[in-house]
């Protein structure tokens, strides 16, 4: 199973003391701009903020390799996951969907846990990633644009927190034909 809680600052701040909304932005409140004293380190960009997205999901569940278009800041709280990720420079070696393809061209063609899979783009076997394992307690920060394959290796829960975007990759995500604004 797989769940997600996303959450508006925007509903938060209505004022409705038993929302769900409200209660994740308590509970969280270094993901929160308002709280600027404990949230400046995690939220860089108050005026950007996104909402507050988290996952529950057993072991198994795969995020299938993508990038976002925004900062983006992922805390464990319980479980444990693993993250494989690439800097944008390897953009050109992702094997992305096409354009007009309904995943937004924001995500790889290729199966990674199916190595056969990777036959199909030869350019795929070049690719240069990163692995880190978080465990609870741990925090990753995701600068714009960074790909990222995830898979729950236990049963595990996150929440993670966008705010802004920023241009030191808009280069290499440009030539992948995507534009950053």
């Amino acid at each position: 199973y797989y769940f997600r809680l996303t959450t508006s600052l925007r509903v938060a701040s209505k004022g409705e003391e038993f929302s769900s909304e409200k209660f994740v932005y308590d509970e969280l409140p270094f993901f929160d701009p308002r709280k600027r004293s404990k949230s400046q380190f995690y939220i860089v960009d108050p005026e950007e903020e996104r909402g507050i997205n988290c996952r529950f999901g057993m072991r198994g569940v795969i995020s299938a390799n993508h990038f976002d278009m925004s900062r983006n800041f992922i805390m464990i709280f319980g479980g444990e996951r693993r993250y494989v990720l690439g800097h944008p420079n390897q953009c050109k070696n992702m094997a992305l969907f096409p354009h007009g393809h309904p995943s937004l061209r924001r995500h790889s063609e290729v199966d990674w846990n199916d190595p056969l899979d990777w036959d199909k783009h030869p350019e795929f076997k070049q690719t240069l990633v990163n692995e880190v394992v978080l465990h609870a307690g741990d925090a990753l920060y995701l600068p714009t644009a960074y790909f990222h394959f995830i898979v729950n290796l236990s049963l595990n829960y996150q929440c993670n927190a966008r705010s802004g975007t920023t241009y030191e990759n808009a280069k290499h995500i440009q030539d992948c034909g995507f534009n950053m604004g």
